[in-house]
């Protein structure tokens, strides 16, 4: 049942409500004095707020601050016999939904509250689809709402509630390392340490000195003892980078550790036992190399519990606006600079490019534009010659030619935001034209909006 409050500054001046708006449908609360609707509306949600006769502009001030804090759409009905226009306006200006005069008729005040409340489900469903929205298209510190980066959200939501050891593999520049944060992030193990090695870019030698640590005098300037990452990492994760690139030597022992969950720091004797997660990532396909010989075979099939496989950029080109708005959003802010968007040859460019290195090369081109010019969008001079190239190139998305390119045809969802953007562009902006172009509801359409992250 809706629920309306009745705020007075005598209680007996909303009693004449209560009956008929109770035949009504509706459930009614009164009360008084005005300083107190706060907090009976927050102990008991109510939909709608009818304030009657003449407040002072300090109560109303502190009436709304209230309400808005532990709702800010609650909507807000006046009913009062003041006439006068600059009171009414100022009312209007502090967001209330409806003013209505004082005695009220009856039939208006009940389509006013049936509106007010609808108005009220409908903003909670939109943020309900926003909040869900937001969920699907990040995760973490990643953005994408491509069928391959669902699959991936999913993936992670799934493997952070277990222990398992996890494989991440992808091309450079993926986003390997943020997938392991995010696992991290969303494990019972968030609130202990996730420690991070790369294994290609230390020595052997260091490498497993950084692991397992020493004991002071185990040789020469080790004049104290040193705890490596697999100890500081007790309770929490622990993450290898670019595996493949460690040591055939040091395979075994890691091998060991991942059996064992024990180890020995270098020098020492005491056997030290550990609980850590363990999540590795490579570059390189190592089922291959242990086919190969080149990395231990038996070593493989231990990390290869989960195994999650990073799409590279070029096969999910859908995600490349939102992602570049992303960026764009953040070196923006980061740089004080007044960048709002792309324009949309840029964008095609970006969309068309390789992107050999991924999303950290469309992340440094990004800030490089940011960081380089000064303008409101991103135009395709300030791109780098081999992504204008690629625009110029002809390489550019064949979408309902009568025999299109199969190389070239993007997916159907960016087919429709570059649907959707041409016609917002033709029609200046105006939504609701637009939506009658494109033979849409207006509400289809601010939903697509939402979901590409197109700027309007």
């Amino acid at each position: 049942m809706e629920k309306v409050l009745i705020v007075s500054a005598k209680k007996s001046l909303g009693a004449p409500l209560v009956k008929p708006l109770g035949k009504a449908g509706l459930e009614v609360c009164t009360v008084s004095p005005a300083s107190l609707a706060s907090k009976i509306a927050a102990q008991s949600p109510h939909c709608v707020l009818l304030v009657l006769q003449k407040l002072l502009e300090t109560d109303w001030k502190h009436l709304v601050e209230a309400i808005r804090r532990f709702d800010d759409n609650l909507p807000i009905i006046v009913l009062s016999a003041s006439k006068e226009v600059d009171a009414i306006v100022h009312l209007m200006k502090m967001g209330i939904h409806d003013y209505l005069a004082w005695p009220p008729d009856f039939s208006k005040l009940r389509i006013s509250i049936q509106n007010a409340c609808r108005l009220y489900d409908l903003t909670k469903r939109v943020f309900l689809l926003e909040n869900r929205l937001e969920g699907t298209t990040r995760q973490g510190e990643m953005v994408g709402h491509s069928p391959p980066m669902q699959i991936l959200f999913q993936t992670i939501q799934s493997v952070a509630k277990t222990n398992a050891t996890v494989l991440i593999l992808g091309e450079s520049g993926t986003g390997k390392e943020l997938v392991a944060k995010a696992i991290h992030r969303l494990s019972p193990r968030n609130n202990r340490k996730f420690i991070d090695i790369n294994c290609g870019a230390i020595p052997r030698e260091l490498l497993e000195n950084e692991l397992f640590g020493h004991e002071k005098g185990s040789y020469t300037g080790a004049d104290r003892r040193y705890i490596g990452c697999c100890e500081r990492a007790d309770g929490g994760t622990l993450f290898l980078d670019e595996i493949s690139e460690m040591d055939p030597s040091l395979q075994v022992k890691l091998l060991r550790f991942l059996q064992e969950r024990e180890f020995n720091r270098v020098g020492g004797s005491e056997s030290i036992k550990v609980d850590i997660r363990i999540i590795a990532a490579s570059n390189r396909d190592l089922a291959t190399l242990a086919a190969k010989g080149e990395f231990r075979e038996d070593l493989f099939y231990r990390l290869n519990v989960v195994t999650i496989q990073l799409p590279p950029l070029r096969e999910r080109r859908e995600d490349i606006p939102l992602l570049a708005r992303h960026f764009l959003e953040k070196y923006a802010i980061k740089n004080e600079k007044i960048f709002l968007d792309f324009a949309p040859e840029a964008m095609e460019a970006l969309v068309c490019n390789d992107w050999p290195g991924n999303i950290r090369e469309l992340e440094n081109t990004v800030e490089r534009a940011v960081v380089l010019h000064n303008d409101s969008r991103v135009k395709l001079r300030h791109l780098p010659e081999n992504i204008q190239k690629a625009k110029a190139g002809g390489q550019a998305p064949v979408f309902f030619s009568g025999k299109p390119d199969a190389e070239k045809v993007l997916p159907l969802n960016l087919v429709e935001r570059y649907a959707i953007e041409a016609a917002l562009k033709a029609c200046t902006g105006n939504i609701a034209v637009t939506a009658k172009r494109l033979k849409i509801g207006q509400a289809t359409l601010y939903r697509k909006i939402k979901l590409y992250g197109i700027r309007v």
